[in-house]
């Protein structure tokens, strides 16, 4: 489900986009985290609000990372305009649930994004597991 955030950021004209796939592994994800901040950091946001959307990023892949399929891929979709920053990261996973969402890093990726979602798809026996999604915004703050 898209939110109308989300339709107003893939919409808008003065949107960046950056879609990068990298290995499903741990020391793969510093790729990741230079990507969103280069594409949050020419958008505007600051180094704090670029701070807190890398440490989402960061739980996000790991968690993915970790409970990935052998030789698989993380995919992760940076959208960015002046007013927000969409991340979209995606893996095939061993489990449906590789995240804890009862558990602190939920509880902090929760509290320092304004729009949260992890999702799975059923078991693609082609991919050998589980599509698994973890969205999330970050508003600009008015200052």
């Amino acid at each position: 489900m898209v939110d109308s955030s989300d339709r107003i950021l893939a919409d808008s004209i003065h949107a960046t986009s950056v879609r990068i796939q990298i290995d499903a592994d741990l020391g793969q994800i510093v790729m990741l985290r230079a990507v969103a901040e280069t594409v949050a950091l020419v958008a505007g946001f600051t180094v704090d609000e670029v701070a807190d959307m890398r440490v989402a990023l960061d739980e996000a892949a790991t968690c993915l990372a970790l409970g990935a399929v052998p030789d698989s891929q993380l995919t992760c979709e940076v959208i960015a305009d002046s007013f927000r920053i969409r991340l979209a990261v995606d893996a095939v996973c061993a489990t449906s649930d590789p995240l804890d969402t009862a558990g602190f890093g939920w509880h902090v990726m929760g509290s320092i994004t304004d729009h949260l979602t992890a999702d799975h798809g059923s078991y693609d026996r082609e991919q050998g597991g589980y599509p698994v999604n973890v969205t999330f915004t970050q508003v600009r703050r008015v200052r």
